[in-house]
């Protein structure tokens, strides 16, 4: 059996699908570890001991009011591409510390294999510079392989073939040039590696790494001119409800109201909380639809007095709760658009950055439920008119 190292960067949502994996990996008899930002060493510990911190001043970023603006779309779209590359110069010292902690862990767990999120860059490195056996897992299509009909991830709502091939030459080529070569080569140095080439991480992206997308084919069957190496394995998920006891007020609140709609927004903020949580309180009163309202990081926020069938929740498991709801509101991650999947369940996304956009169109596109509208879009008349189309699936 192997010594696998799974290594994820991000939010809570980038790190379920290497904890699903681990799981599994796990009962197969191999010898796991994670390499993760020091907030989810408990998390990670759920499933393995062996736990490999990096710096939390990564995550940290996330309460950083100019963050916020990006994640949050707060401000006009140029506004927000100026603060991202002013965080790409600022956080320079911060990638750098990531790569340092990343080969930490490959050095002390000595893995037989490392499987890696795409923005890890050490395992590139690694595997350029060391010989070491990586494979990529990446939760999300349309990045780095290109596909025909859909553009690369972040590169707007258009859809024409030569506008989509070019997509993903462009965010490979930032990938390649900024997250690997542009902060992997001076730490680099400090190993005597030899810097990267952009042409050779090129070729190791598209055509050596071996390349997992842990989605389901019902919403993005696997392109059949994709090379062999690149495999569409179905999603993953943990059993999470077995380390997580529900209150009591939730428990009471189903039995009176069963099967309710659920809403929330992930670890997503946006720049009128308290206005999405009155929106809901109101038509929640008007329509007399029993809800779940998830706060979670304060995307919704709730001043208002909250009517008897309306209960608000900080965070549940979803392989708890969607089994008890009728539908769902939700962001549009990857995580929970699978989840609601695999309940069965109808979906209205309301997306706020990235691959949200997509999971919108391939949720609307195979059925499972009605097309959303970004988030700087919301109103109270439009989130109305979409959860009644919403509960037409139901």
């Amino acid at each position: 059996m192997d010594k696998i190292l799974l290594m994820s960067l991000g939010s809570r949502g980038d790190m379920e699908p290497y904890l699903a994996l681990g799981e599994e990996l796990k009962d197969a008899g191999h010898e796991i570890a994670f390499c993760m930002p020091a907030q989810f060493q408990s998390l990670a510990q759920q499933v393995s001991t062996k736990f490999y911190p990096m710096t939390s001043d990564y995550l940290n970023l996330i309460d950083d009011p100019e963050v916020k603006k990006i994640t949050g779309q707060i401000g006009s779209g140029l506004s927000r591409i100026r603060t991202l590359f002013k965080l790409l110069r600022d956080t320079k010292s911060i990638q750098e510390q990531l790569i340092r902690d990343q080969k930490n862990a490959d050095h002390s767990f000595q893995p037989d294999v490392i499987i890696y999120h795409i923005k890890c860059g050490y395992p590139v490195m690694a595997a350029l510079r060391a010989g070491r056996r990586v494979e990529l897992l990446i939760p999300m299509p349309c990045l780095v392989h290109p596909v025909r009909d859909l553009p690369a991830i972040g590169m707007g709502q258009f859809n024409f073939r030569l506008w989509n091939k070019l997509s993903y030459a462009v965010t490979n080529s930032a990938l390649i040039s900024q997250a690997l070569i542009g902060y992997g080569n001076k730490v680099m140095q400090e190993w005597n590696w030899a810097p990267m080439k952009k042409k050779e991480v090129k070729t190791f992206l598209l055509e050596e790494v071996p390349i997992e997308y842990p989605i389901s084919s019902e919403l993005f069957p696997r392109p059949d001119y994709w090379p062999d190496h690149v495999r569409i394995t179905g999603f993953r998920e943990r059993n999470k409800s077995k380390h997580w006891t529900p209150p009591l007020a939730l428990t009471n609140f189903l039995a009176a109201y069963p099967k309710p709609l659920y809403i929330g927004f992930g670890s997503m903020i946006n720049g009128q909380p308290l206005k999405v949580g009155a929106d809901l309180i109101q038509i929640a009163t008007t329509l007399n639809i029993p809800m779940i309202i998830n706060t979670s990081w304060g995307g919704i926020e709730i001043k208002e007095t909250i009517p008897d069938h309306v209960h608000i929740i900080g965070d549940a498991p979803y392989d708890w709760l969607f089994d008890k709801v009728c539908a769902v509101v939700h962001h549009g991650g990857s995580g929970t658009t699978h989840s609601a999947l695999r309940f069965g369940l109808p979906q209205l996304i309301i997306p706020h950055i990235v691959d949200q956009f997509l999971w919108m169109k391939l949720v609307h596109k195979a059925g499972f439920g009605p097309l959303g509208f970004p988030i700087k879009k919301w109103n109270k008349d439009r989130i109305n008119d979409a959860i009644l189309a919403l509960l037409q699936f139901v």
